[in-house]
């Protein structure tokens, strides 16, 4: 292993290290030697007696680095061990630390990790009332993240980054996603694990483009036959939709901004003006167009319903919604046009 605690409680790398100072193993806590071999790099090693499987073999350099630097600069909150094992749930997190009366797992994620193995680790520190951090390595920092895996490690509205360069930390939030666009995000980089994300308001949206650009997702075919059937079925056409379908931005969602806007003008058709509606219903009808777990879910399907009451389109009154008017749909792709550019 190439990390262990020297004299002063320290945390040290072996090339760092001299042969007269004691070393101890962060994670059993028993005594260790610092090796230099001609073939081996520098690294610290067990006794043979020693039982202990606190560090991977298959570990790669930039994870035993970035565990490190987290656990010197976390050492300031509280007592920090590294991949110390929780025996009731047989995990071991890169960092576990003591901060008063609470344990914190903190996870250094530098390589792929599936939904279902994430989940698993999350629910197993839930169990033990564990609170868990992912931070994100530079991997992924590089790569250009889907929604999907964004979601996955999404916390407070915020993604956390650490870079072993810099040694500093790169926080994102406040995500939105227009159609026919990349994700975007607020992004600030500093020193504090624990500073919140920004927040900013919704972005500007070019609604002239949207509509262009869903015209050749239709010229194309690309637009779902069933949708089209239905619309056209009920003497609609899409392209004379409501222009409020072309400012949606937000993220999350498994189909398009304009689609989904479309649906609830749809649902909100189906109730009637004047009707009223039980929360839920709509809640039920929407959700299962969203990413993510439950209560992010609710979260997004709420921002909407806060969206159509700014819109006049409902009244919220406790779990009750009456719908107060629908927006217009058009005679013309030219008539709508002419609506946008006034």
């Amino acid at each position: 292993m190439f990390i262990a605690l020297n004299d002063k409680k320290e945390y040290i790398r072996a090339t760092d290290a001299n042969k007269t100072q004691r070393f101890i193993c962060p994670g059993c806590r028993e005594k260790v030697v610092l090796k230099n071999g001609d073939i081996k790099q520098k690294h610290f090693a067990h006794f043979k007696q020693s039982a202990c499987a606190t560090f991977s073999e298959n570990e790669t350099p930039q994870h035993l680095a970035g565990k490190l630097q987290l656990a010197i600069y976390l050492q300031q909150y509280g007592d920090v061990k590294i991949e110390a094992v929780i025996p009731e749930i047989s995990q071991r997190p890169d960092l576990l630390m003591q901060r008063g009366k609470r344990q914190i797992a903190v996870e250094y994620q530098c390589s792929p990790i599936s939904k279902q193995r994430l989940e698993e680790r999350n629910n197993g520190y839930l169990s033990q009332n564990i609170k868990v951090i992912w931070i994100l390595g530079d991997n992924y920092l590089a790569k250009k993240m889907t929604q999907g895996t964004i979601l996955k490690f999404l916390a407070n509205n915020e993604l956390v980054f650490y870079t072993l360069s810099t040694e500093k930390f790169i926080h994102r939030s406040s995500f939105t996603k227009c159609d026919f666009e990349s994700v975007r995000y607020i992004e600030s980089t500093n020193s504090n694990l624990f500073e919140t994300g920004k927040t900013i308001g919704k972005p500007k949206i070019d609604v002239e483009k949207q509509v262009y650009k869903l015209q050749n997702l239709i010229l194309q075919s690309r637009v779902d036959e069933k949708l089209v059937n239905y619309l056209y079925k009920n003497n609609r056409v899409l392209l004379h939709a409501p222009i409020w379908i072309h400012k949606g931005c937000q993220f999350g969602l498994m189909i398009p901004n304009w689609q989904w806007r479309l649906l609830v003008i749809l649902l909100l058709e189906r109730i009637g003006t004047g009707h009223v509606v039980h929360q839920d219903i709509l809640i039920c009808k929407l959700s299962p167009y969203v990413i993510g777990e439950a209560r992010f879910k609710k979260q997004q399907l709420l921002i909407m319903l806060e969206e159509l009451e700014q819109s006049q389109f409902i009244l919220q009154r406790e779990q009750y919604i009456l719908v107060q008017k629908l927006p217009a749909w058009y005679e013309s792709v030219q008539q709508k046009l002419y609506k946008v550019r006034e």
